[in-house]
């Protein structure tokens, strides 16, 4: 008998832990080292300079973190899933209030935290003094559904993370600045977990609690901050800095966003602009003068030739994380634009041209090249399983792009900026909404679409920090104004139909309306890409035929000789006899809006026998003409490829099902099992064509394939054949 909806709630808390949360608190404490020092020297970390303390290093911006079973109240997460799917997604703060709701009855008065399993994570804790701050700041009555916005908790909150959560020294010193270059994690002053020690400090662990601790600041006089706890926010702010691990030229790698929250807290905390004028003016500038010039020596540009972003500069443009693009560190590394208005304000020196030029050229790639209209990302990661579709990064990627663009809309970096931000909050809230649905909880799974794989999928993620960091991102985007409640939805605007090309890397992207795809040159970590789309998403953030992968379960044509494969239009690994996919020279390293359709071309030939490639793209639709030309003495088979994704039950199709010529050259529209739909038509087949529905093997990255279509039909010897496939996606809401 299937469980009920109560029984399935009940059952959240397990499966959330089994998902999304750590391990024990012991296991957590116990620093770990790589078995396999080949492992260990393949690392994108470097070693410390000679002399310093040898500690474990670590490249996660979220360290593990301790969890246990059990951790949300089954009826608060109830309370929650229903308050979350009955808010007004543009209404920002309804949404975090309801997403906070199983969390906020975790707080432990003895140690004025939220705490888990026994222990209060450094995270978690300041996520919630970022919820707790922004709603004293807005006025708001309630956090998680309860009476009361508790600001109480805000000066416990502070202690916390200014007392057993700051670490002042490493050895009775202050750390120094990195050797440039080199990504050191672990110094002092900083923040760690108290459960991980030094070994889980991480940039970003300062970045949120110094953004929390400014926000506290900000609210001091609403709650009526102790003197005390301002005095140690100052101190503790400053400290960390002002440290020469912090100030410029010192950063981590490329990511200077974390240097910008930094900065832009000791301002808030101090009143003294001069971080923001200088050190923060020094990192936008240094960006951009490495944008095209290597970063560091031996090592590649901060941005490739159309502006994706490189997650490795100190390494060669050439090392396979940097042939692809990182969309999630990308938009990341964007929130450092998240002060560029306020710090113009303070005093700040106007940016260069060629800065301004380069700032503009990659937001507009950036949004154009990384976004969906579901709100999701258009997902590609050199880090690949290790980051690509986990939750914790969306949320991350939405925090870095909303706050980057919301603060530099006096820029003027984007057409439409700020009502384009606050159209892409309020559909991304949307998605949130939606898989929250489906997975019966305000706490997502650790990944979408079902990948698996990465070592943050695994019980070590934490499920509950991500639903605080969904929150505390929607509360600071309605503190910015980007709520959108009501008749305000007409205050945003959607993203224009777009493109974005990268030659370097072989990879093309379009977003619309209605859909979101990516052309991607053969990339082997996934085994992903080729002469097809690489995946088609509909604009609620649904695969339809596929979410990456290869041969069977993407779309792509086969030719057969005698039963043996010698062409694959989508192989997911580079063979010189195909070529990479590209649109016409004046569209090569371009990102803008699509004015007319794009084209795509590309093909592969073996003894023989060649195929050309062509792909119109529309807003609408994408068609695909194949030219088969076969020059043998003797006949070839070809295999033409519609999958879909999802899981094996689909309304439309079933393993086993025939369907004859009349059929496939007629517009049939096909269900996925997730409920999107897609419409597609055959052209050109021989009288004789065969359609025929089989079940795929799942691949790493596309775990979950649905069943596929495989039309088969026989090419005739010495000639040519022309093979026509469109693909036409309705608009989904």
């Amino acid at each position: 008998m299937p469980a009920s909806p109560a029984a399935r709630r009940a059952l959240v808390p397990v499966v959330a832990f089994l998902l999304l949360t750590g391990t024990s608190g012991a296991a957590a404490a116990t620093p770990t080292t790589p078995a396999d020092p080949a492992s260990a020297a393949a690392s994108e970390l470097d070693a410390p300079a000679p002399g310093t303390p040898v500690r474990p290093q670590q490249s996660e911006i979220d360290p593990t973190e301790p969890g246990a079973p059990g951790s949300a109240d089954p009826t608060a997460l109830a309370t929650a899933e229903q308050r979350l799917l009955a808010a007004d997604p543009g209404d920002l703060w309804s949404v975090a209030d309801a997403a906070v709701t199983p969390i906020e009855g975790l707080w432990d008065p003895a140690q004025g935290a939220y705490v888990v399993a026994g222990v209060a994570r450094a995270r978690l804790n300041a996520e919630m003094l970022l919820v707790h701050a922004y709603a004293a700041l807005g006025r708001r009555d309630r956090v998680g559904g309860r009476a009361g916005s508790h600001p109480e908790r805000i000066e416990q909150l502070v202690r916390l993370l200014t007392g057993p959560m700051y670490v002042p020294t490493l050895d009775g010193k202050v750390a120094p600045a990195p050797e440039p270059g080199h990504s050191v994690t672990i110094h002092a002053p900083g923040f760690a977990d108290p459960v991980g020690g030094v070994d889980s400090m991480h940039q970003a662990l300062d970045a949120v609690a110094a953004r929390a601790l400014a926000a506290a600041w900000r609210a001091r006089n609403v709650v009526g901050l102790s003197q005390e706890a301002r005095a140690l926010i100052r101190d503790r702010v400053s400290a960390v800095a002002r440290s020469p691990f912090w100030r410029s030229p010192s950063r981590l790698l490329n990511q200077i966003n974390w240097s910008a929250d930094i900065y832009a807290a000791d301002v808030e905390v101090t009143g003294d602009p001069m971080l923001l004028r200088r050190d923060y003016r020094a990192q936008l500038v240094w960006f951009a003068d490495h944008a095209k010039t290597p970063a560091y020596p031996g090592g590649s540009a901060n941005l490739g030739t159309g502006g994706a972003f490189r997650y490795l500069p100190q390494r060669v443009a050439s090392n396979p994380t940097n042939r692809s693009d990182t969309g999630e560190y990308a938009n990341i590394t964007m929130g450092a634009l998240a002060y560029l208005d306020q710090a113009r304000k303070l005093g700040m020196g106007k940016l260069p041209k060629r800065t301004r030029d380069v700032l503009r050229s990659w937001a507009r790639r950036t949004t154009w090249g990384d976004w969906t209209s579901s709100g999701y990302l258009n997902w590609d990661s050199g880090k690949g399983l290790s980051r690509l579709h986990l939750t914790q990064y969306w949320l991350l990627a939405l925090r870095g792009y909303a706050a980057g663009t919301e603060g530099s809309t006096a820029q003027g970096l984007l057409p439409a900026q700020q009502a384009t931000t606050r159209w892409l909050v309020r559909r991304a809230v949307q998605t949130y909404q939606r898989r929250a649905a489906t997975a019966d909880s305000v706490v997502l799974p650790a990944t979408s679409y079902g990948l698996a794989g990465g070592p943050l999928v695994t019980p070590t993620f934490d499920g509950l920090t991500g639903t605080a960091r969904f929150a505390s991102t929607l509360a600071e985007m309605a503190d910015r104004g980007l709520a959108s409640p009501g008749r305000a939805a007409s205050t945003a605007e959607p993203l224009p139909d777009a493109f974005s090309n990268d030659d370097d890397i072989g990879r093309t992207a379009v977003t619309t309306k209605r859909f979101a795809t990516a052309f991607l040159r053969p990339w082997a970590p996934l085994k992903v890409g080729g002469l097809e789309p690489a995946r088609l998403i509909d604009s609620r953030g649904r695969a339809l035929t596929g979410i990456g992968g290869s041969e069977d379960g993407a779309l792509g044509l086969r030719i057969l000789s005698a039963g043996v494969p010698v062409i694959e239009t989508q192989r997911g690994v580079f063979q010189k006899q195909q070529s990479v996919i590209t649109p016409p020279e004046a569209e090569r390293d371009v990102s803008r809006p699509m004015t007319r359709p794009l084209t795509l071309s590309g093909g592969e030939s073996a003894i023989g026998v060649t195929v050309g490639v062509a792909h119109r793209v529309t807003a609408s639709s994408i068609t695909t003409t194949y030219t088969v030309k076969n020059t043998r003495r003797e006949t070839v088979d070809a295999e033409l490829r519609i999958p879909t994704y999802g899981g094996a039950s689909t309304p439309s199709l079933r393993p086993g099902q025939k369907i004859g010529p009349a059929a496939l050259q007629k517009l049939m529209y096909v269900k996925t099992a997730s409920g999107g739909r897609f419409g597609v038509r055959l052209g050109g087949l021989p009288p004789r064509a065969l359609g025929t529905v089989v079940a795929v093997a799942p691949q790493l990255g596309n775990p979950v394939p649905g069943p596929q279509l495989v039309v088969r039909v026989t090419l005739p010897k010495k000639a040519t054949t022309t093979l026509v496939r469109s693909i036409l996606v309705p608009y989904a809401g």
